[in-house]
């Protein structure tokens, strides 16, 4: 058999994993419109590894909730929700995830990081998951940590724990279909003389990302004096899918979650859709009210907002 006839015929055996490989992509809105229309994408994408990472309080919770929300009424699979800094409360799910998605939106919280790595691992498996968020990756501790003595050193025992999960179960995220979304931390890069910080979990997590979504705080939401939410600023830090460094903020809401229909006015505004007509706001010559307040209870009232959403999203 010549050189030539071996190639191809190796070619031929390949051809259906070729095939299978590009397949279309498929992706989950997150439900936040300046984020889905960033991404390049509109949204999450299916068979990949994502991070949403920040400091404290920026949102990363709420992101993750919100974006699990999405996947239960987008597919019919079940969402895992690996709750490692065990702070999940039931009131906050309820906030965010809708009552009748509740029984298939699956929480658990291991106490060490080999439990959260099985955990994760066995419902990726199962096949019976579109979803599965570990947060977080920073919280992460071994159980060899927790048995030893505080002066005893774990040099980079959780990136090394990491890259074999990785290893071990990157094929299954593409095969299975499904996502695996981590949410990080953020630590201070010590001896530089810029202030500057980097996340845990090794060079290998950092690689294998798809998409990587950077949260920060911007400014609080006022009515009046009173403090009712904050602007997150986001920034994809990374994507391996579309074009990356888009960045824009969403509103979160104190005791509501991300309030999408504020968003989707702001954001309809920077792309010129939306129209400020001195204080009033107005789409395709309709007012739909004067502030920004009036503008997102009337929004919420009219048939318009579908024909809004498909133009900022278009």
């Amino acid at each position: 058999m010549t050189k030539k006839k071996r190639s191809i015929d190796l070619i031929a055996e390949l051809d259906d994993y070729v095939k299978e490989i590009n397949t279309e992509l498929k992706v989950i809105p997150t439900g936040v419109p300046s984020l889905d229309v960033s991404t390049g994408i509109l949204g999450i994408p299916l068979g990949k590894f994502v991070e949403i990472y920040g400091a404290e309080g920026v949102g990363k919770t709420t992101l993750a909730v919100t974006i699990s929300n999405q996947f239960l009424k987008h597919d019919e699979r079940n969402v895992l929700y690996c709750d490692v800094e065990q702070a999940l409360s039931s009131k906050f799910v309820d906030m965010i995830i809708e009552q009748e998605l509740r029984d298939r939106f699956i929480i658990t919280q291991p106490g060490t990081l080999e439990s959260a790595l099985r955990v994760c691992e066995a419902a990726m498996a199962s096949g019976s998951f579109s979803l599965v968020v570990l947060d977080s990756i920073g919280a992460l501790t071994s159980q060899e940590v927790i048995d030893s003595d505080l002066e005893d050193k774990h040099v980079s025992i959780l990136a090394r724990y990491l890259t074999k999960f990785i290893q071990k179960n990157a094929m299954l995220v593409r095969q299975n279909n499904l996502t695996f979304l981590g949410i990080n931390q953020v630590r201070d890069s010590i001896g530089g003389y810029v202030k500057a910080y980097s996340t845990p979990g090794g060079h290998a997590w950092k690689h294998i990302l798809s998409l990587r979504i950077e949260l920060s705080f911007a400014t609080p939401i006022k009515r009046g004096e009173e403090k009712i939410g904050l602007n997150t600023s986001f920034v994809i830090k990374k994507n391996k899918l579309a074009s990356p460094f888009k960045s824009f903020s969403f509103p979160i809401i104190f005791g509501k979650g991300i309030d999408t229909i504020r968003d989707l006015i702001i954001f309809s505004e920077m792309l010129g859709i939306i129209e400020r007509r001195g204080s009033y706001y107005v789409f395709e010559d309709e007012n739909l009210g004067l502030g920004l307040e009036k503008a997102i209870d009337s929004l919420m009232k009219k048939p318009v907002l579908d024909k809004l959403k498909e133009r900022c999203y278009n």
